[in-house]
């Protein structure tokens, strides 16, 4: 599947909410420029075990190290960069890693609705997401 250009648009002048709960004692600082939101495709997101994701590599190959699994929201460089089937993503700790791309899909929200999904800096300086 190769992903369509008009995914991601982000508008960053958009004003910015807290992304988790304030018992947490972590709130949104900032957008995170060059970032995009997607979501695992419908098979992973019914996976019951990690192994059944798809993994996280350090290079756009099958043979690349495993940096892990990824998390429901994908961070995806943006402007997209695809390379051998894989998109360039960025792991919640700032680490930069790949992920099959026909394993990928249009963030959209779950109850259908019209919010928006944005990375962001947290004030724990972990990536993150402003939903809004």
């Amino acid at each position: 599947m190769k992903i369509n250009a008009t995914v991601g648009i982000i508008a960053i002048a958009m004003s910015f909410a807290p992304a988790v709960s304030f018992a947490d004692g972590i709130s949104t600082v900032r957008p995170a420029p060059g970032l995009a939101c997607m979501s695992l495709d419908s098979q992973a997101m019914q996976a019951t075990q990690q192994s059944e994701l798809p993994p996280v590599l350090a290079a756009p190959s099958p043979t690349a190290t495993r940096l892990g699994y990824p998390t429901e929201i994908v961070f995806v460089t943006w402007p997209l960069v695809e390379r051998n089937g894989y998109v360039e993503m960025e792991r919640m700790n700032g680490q930069v890693g790949w992920i099959a791309s026909n394993r990928l899909q249009p963030w959209r929200p779950l109850n259908g609705g019209n919010a928006k999904c944005v990375p962001s800096v947290m004030s724990n300086g972990r990536l993150g997401t402003s939903i809004h």
